[in-house]
């Protein structure tokens, strides 16, 4: 007899779970980063130590990161035009994007981190900036539609949010 207590998946709770992982990402970064910003005594911004391998190395992973997640992401959701259910088209949407998220939260922690060590108040800026492209990634039900450019039936079976998967 199966268990009655396992709760099906449903678009719904889906889409909750998919939030909840995007926020607790956006949050870790965005809370280490102002704790930070509120312990340390002094900032500067300087752009002129060229003796500064990071002042190099974070804007390049950052926009590296920016290029490769899209790049990744587009290329993992074309796994999912293969998928035949909604659910599978979903985990593939799912792993996009953790994947994408991972890429951009890497240079941000490192910008975060860099601050610590240097005092460089341009590094928390451009975490900044990752995070505030961060916030603009968020998945919603029309971004999930769009991207894996569902058909009638997918949408129709996606939009009942308490159908099971």
């Amino acid at each position: 007899m199966p268990d009655q207590n396992i709760q099906q998946s449903t678009p719904g709770s889906y889409l909750k779970l998919l939030t909840v992982i995007y926020s607790a990402l956006f949050a870790g970064q965005l809370l280490f980063a102002v704790l930070v910003f509120m312990l340390k005594n002094s900032t500067i911004i300087d752009f002129k130590n060229t003796h500064d391998p990071f002042l190099f190395v974070v804007p390049f992973m950052a926009l590296g990161a920016i290029i490769g997640g899209n790049f990744l992401f587009k290329k993992t959701l074309t796994e999912a035009t293969g998928k035949e259910t909604l659910k599978q088209k979903l985990m593939v949407y799912q792993t996009a994007v953790i994947i994408k998220s991972a890429l951009l939260e890497g240079p941000s922690w490192l910008g975060i981190f860099v601050y610590i060590q240097t005092s460089n108040f341009l590094y928390l800026i451009i975490s900044g900036v990752l995070m505030l492209y961060f916030l603009t990634q968020r998945p919603t039900k029309d971004k999930i539609e769009n991207d894996l450019n569902l058909s009638y039936e997918d949408k129709i079976q996606f939009d009942s949010a308490d159908t099971p998967l």
